[in-house]
């Protein structure tokens, strides 16, 4: 048993280090996307007419959603490995071959939630008086964030598992990441698209992402507007055990692991 636990939180060590040795030029990119798109819908926009607090929810949004790029630029990278039979090298360790996709999965929720924590200085800052910090309900936010950012490891690895080829990779941006994120209610509510349409509200109940964006608005910004949170919270653990079961059948297979 500690022989197991000693061998999980190395691998976990592993891919920590791998990110810090690169954390300087990840946490500068991704904080010039949210300092342009802020600047954007927080004041320029605003001069078209757009509402004050426009510029808050989008960098709520934000917060809350960069994880499914921080994640899936390493899902790729993860299914070349597998293609290459590279991964079969940590299977013969002396833990569960599922184990071994776990602490993949759990590494990169927590590099992803480093990073997202490291945003929110960022933010305060663009919209200083605007984001108001006092309006967050501590352990609603902590269970959220917790949460979402576990479901963008396992929904990572996923991906890795269905992702056969580089070369076919296009697939992956188009057919699910576009969707996924233009349709998760990042700059709208699900409340409002179910005022426009009751079956496009329905719709976009299949969203995953909806959830984490809806859930983490309600406990940042206030419930009323947003899907119940114990609501957003339950299918969010539903998306993350089915995730992480079907991904490891799938890495299996991939490797040829019996």
């Amino acid at each position: 048993m500690i022989e197991t636990a000693h061998c999980f939180f190395q691998l976990v060590g592993r891919e920590l280090k791998l990110f810090f040795q690169d954390f300087f030029n990840r946490f500068l990119d991704i904080s010039l996307v949210l300092i342009t798109w802020v600047i954007v819908f927080g004041y320029l926009m605003e001069q078209s007419g757009l509402d004050s607090s426009y510029g808050v929810f989008v960098l709520v949004g934000l917060l809350s959603s960069f994880g499914l790029f921080e994640t899936l630029w390493r899902a790729t990278l993860l299914a070349q490995d597998m293609s290459d039979k590279k991964l079969s090298n940590f299977l013969v360790l002396p833990l569960p071959s599922w184990l071994v996709f776990v602490s993949i999965a759990f590494s990169w929720a927590l590099s992803t939630g480093i990073l997202t924590l490291c945003l929110f200085p960022v933010g305060k800052l663009l919209l200083w008086k605007s984001f108001h910090l006092s309006e967050i309900a501590p352990m609603r936010f902590c269970l959220m964030f917790v949460l979402s950012n576990l479901f963008y490891g396992v929904f990572a690895l996923w991906i890795a598992s269905l992702v056969t080829s580089l070369r076919n990779s296009s697939w992956l941006w188009t057919r699910v990441v576009n969707p996924l994120y233009m349709f998760c209610g990042f700059f709208y509510t699900w409340q409002s698209v179910y005022e426009l349409s009751p079956w496009i509200g329905y719709l976009h109940l299949v969203n995953p992402l909806l959830y984490i964006l809806e859930g983490t608005k309600a406990c940042m910004l206030g419930q009323a507007g947003y899907l119940p949170f114990g609501i957003c919270v339950f299918v969010i653990i539903v998306w993350i055990i089915f995730c992480l079961v079907d991904a490891i059948r799938r890495c299996k297979r991939r490797l040829e692991f019996v």
